[in-house]
């Protein structure tokens, strides 16, 4: 049966294409995902999907079986981040050249949802019986550095579950277990302004961010075997009017990425504990701190259903599969603290050309990609 199901696949490679080259030719910046979820709600019904678009712009189509059973979820995001500049091609192309295709969202995320959509399809197609339900869900702003805008936070605070979830970010077909989380801190310090000829009637604010940076830079990451090292940021600074007046405020926009174990509140805290010792040791130095952006690291056990049922996949291809994580944060946060769903983070494309000129995907690992979605799809609702 799952060698009929690959044959299905490959009769179907030209439509997966040919799917996703159309999806990269339609805009989808965060905040105007509209035209493109009306393009697959069209795609999906016609293949049979119960298929409906929520009130928040998510895409949701249900592949049901001949009787109940469990519900998998695939989860990757309608948005893009914008063009930018750079682009020697057409960025709504998807043009074909050798065995890429490029296209902004090429690689992040639109190659995943095809050869989601196109597993789901070929999965039917085969005659394979299978109980339960696959839910493609494909959110919008993804994209956006705002956890109360994102798409799949608000469908799961509406309800949505399962029992377990492939969300298809970009991994280079890597199985992830673990993502890291993202958070920004903003620290301000508040000195105060005078003549440049005359700096000892101020207190010099850039001069308190420069000790403040010398404290921050002796904070250790943390670690995870999955994901690696975090990271610690200073981003952004902005201080001063004009070299010949003593500024009277600076401000310093910190990022840190989480590894599964930490906090924001945590990095909060030691951000505090830098200001607080600062302070400690020079009157005259003063600061505060707002923690303005917060996500989650996400985990997966090892032992879950969903990854055993992907580790069987690839040796039905005959393909290694180390277990590893992505440094990046996504929206596997959201479907294990939110929603408790047990999620692998797994699809074609890499993150290295994401966000960049002349992002492209390779059609070779939308190919394998749909054809490890299929086979997971198959192992855990046949019946």
């Amino acid at each position: 049966m799952k060698d009929r199901i690959l044959q299905r696949l490959k009769a179907n490679e030209q439509e997966m294409f040919k799917l996703l080259s159309d999806m990269v030719k339609i805009p989808s910046v965060s905040g105007d995902e509209a035209k493109l979820a009306e393009f697959l709600k069209d795609y999906c019904t016609r293949l049979g999907f119960e298929t409906s678009i929520d009130r928040h712009g998510n895409l949701v189509a249900i592949v049901r079986g001949g009787q109940k059973g469990k519900r998998i979820a695939f989860n990757s995001h309608l948005d893009t981040v914008p063009v930018g500049e750079g682009w020697t091609r057409d960025p709504y192309s998807g043009e074909i050249v050798g065995d890429r295709m490029y296209g902004r969202g090429s690689t992040d995320c639109k190659a995943a949802i095809a050869s989601q959509i196109i597993a789901a399809k070929s999965l039917v197609e085969s005659g394979a019986p299978f109980a339960g339900e696959i839910a493609l869900c494909y959110p919008v702003e993804e994209e956006v550095q705002n956890v109360a805008r994102k798409g799949t936070f608000k469908m799961l605070q509406d309800g949505f579950t399962a029992d377990m979830a492939i969300n298809g970010e970009d991994t280079d077909l890597r199985v992830c277990l673990a993502c890291e989380g993202m958070l920004e801190v903003k620290i301000t310090t508040l000195g105060v302004g005078a003549h440049g000829a005359t700096p000892f009637k101020g207190k010099n604010a850039i001069k308190m961010m420069c000790r403040f940076l010398q404290e921050l830079e002796k904070l250790v990451p943390g670690y995870n075997k999955y994901t690696g090292s975090g990271s610690i940021t200073p981003g952004v600074i902005r201080g001063g009017e004009r070299s010949s007046v003593v500024p009277d405020r600076c401000e310093l926009k910190v990022s840190r990425f989480t590894v599964p174990g930490e906090t924001g509140p945590m990095f909060y805290s030691q951000v505090l504990g830098i200001i607080e010792r600062l302070k400690a040791q020079d009157g005259d130095f003063d600061a505060i701190a707002e923690l303005t952006y917060d996500s989650n690291p996400s985990i997966v056990s090892e032992e879950a259903e969903v990854v055993k049922a992907i580790e069987k996949a690839h040796a039905h291809l005959g393909m290694e599969c180390p277990l590893t994580g992505t440094p990046q944060h996504d929206d596997a946060d959201f479907l294990t603290n939110v929603g408790r769903i047990p999620t692998v983070i797994y699809g074609p494309g890499s993150g290295l050309l994401a966000h960049m000129p002349d992002e492209y995907v390779l059609l070779s690992e939308v190919v394998t990609a749909a054809q490890v979605y299929a086979l997971t799809v198959y192992e855990v609702l046949k019946a």
